[in-house]
């Protein structure tokens, strides 16, 4: 590798996709504007993950696509004449597909740097090796041995503090808790008693999805044993499967805010709740964000280098002999990996959880742990 003493003035960061990815990226994102501190820094993502960034306050500017509207070649062309504008020194691309580095070779960015994965070796010039330890790492350290590439190039050491967990947390703005304590205000939740956030979806594959029923029945047990109230969150699509689960609950009273409420209220929504239980899913990773205490449960995948990231993450993995399988859709009946795990077992990490009792030996079948590294 060749120091070069020549700081690039402006710079564009090509994010990640994905919600989650996006929060894994936050301390890489960090380390760029700490590396580049005098530099102007562009975040350029897809528009739905505007919010997310500017919270983040890592960026001077912040550039969007619609990843929706039109194919990947048009979308190429049509960035290249954005990014061409911006008059750029150097590309950093988190995200690894070919598209985003042919983009930035077209716009003419001198200084293309990323993982020459994807067949895309040939369009970077500033190629980031890929070491087996890096591979074998969560991927918030994936993202990280960028930034550890990028600061020896350019200034000849790292600095990067080490002695303490990457932080994937977002401050969130005082006008989103605002929203949160008015909606749920509205919602009828209560002040009085803690509230429960289920997240119960998974947009990218429905075998990620612990059993409805199940989450049914430990709303149920959440209101009868903690007097708990219980708030489902999802996307705007997920609405009919949380009324689904509300009306399959004993107990009535479930708020069903699925497509109401933008990231950073959904993130301060989580923050106030006693826990958040998700699915392998983006409202984990919002909730690791938000600082809030989450439980996620795992099935058909292995938590490994995309799980939720930080000392209040905590995961709970389904048993069964065809697990991972990584199917979008269980093909075997009962949907054992998910139906491993039932509700009063997870009633009872809860409990360790919000009591401060992680430390407790597992007392069921569960495979309960922490994020490696994260505690």
């Amino acid at each position: 590798m060749t120091y070069q003493s020549h700081i690039p003035s402006r710079i564009v960061v090509r994010g990640t996709n994905w919600v989650g990815d996006t929060i894994i990226s936050l301390p890489a994102l960090r380390e760029i504007r700490r590396i580049f501190a005098s530099s102007h820094i562009i975040v350029w993502v897809r528009r739905e993950l505007y919010d997310l960034i500017h919270a983040a306050g890592v960026a001077d500017e912040i550039v969007t696509f619609d990843a929706n509207s039109e194919g990947p070649v048009r979308r190429a062309l049509h960035m290249r004449r954005t990014l061409a504008k911006l008059n750029l020194q150097l590309a950093i691309l988190l995200q690894n597909a070919f598209e985003s580095a042919f983009t930035s070779w077209l716009a003419r960015v001198p200084l293309r740097a990323g993982y020459p994965t994807d067949l895309r070796g040939l369009l970077l010039n500033i190629k980031v090796p890929m070491s087996p330890q890096v591979r074998e790492s969560h991927q918030v350290f994936y993202y990280l041995a960028i930034t550890d590439y990028l600061e020896h190039y350019f200034h000849g050491k790292i600095d990067r503090q080490t002695s303490k967990p990457p932080d994937c947390s977002i401050l969130i703005p005082p006008e989103s808790f605002a929203a949160a304590n008015l909606l749920l205000n509205e919602a009828g939740v209560t002040p009085e008693r803690p509230f429960y956030c289920l997240a119960a979806g998974s947009a990218n594959s429905e075998a990620k999805r612990w059993l409805p029923e199940y989450f049914a029945n430990l709303a149920d047990l959440i209101i009868e044993q903690k007097g708990g109230q219980i708030v489902l969150m999802g996307a705007p699509g997920e609405r009919d499967l949380l009324a689904g689960i509300a009306s399959n609950m004993k107990k009535p009273g479930a708020v069903n805010l699925a497509g109401t409420t933008n990231i950073l209220t959904s993130m301060a929504v989580m923050k106030l709740s006693e826990a958040v239980i998700s699915n392998d899913t983006g409202s984990a990773h919002l909730a690791v964000a938000a600082a809030a205490s989450v439980l996620t449960i795992f099935g058909p995948t292995i938590p490994g280098a995309t799980a939720p990231y930080g000392h209040q993450a905590r995961l709970v993995v389904g048993k069964a002999d065809c697990a991972p399988c990584h199917h979008y859709r269980c093909p075997v009946q009962g949907h054992p990996c998910m139906s491993s795990v039932s509700p009063e077992m997870i009633l009872s990490e809860i409990t360790k959880i919000t009591s401060g009792m992680e430390d407790v030996p597992n007392s069921t079948d569960l495979d309960v742990h922490f994020v490696p590294g994260s505690n």
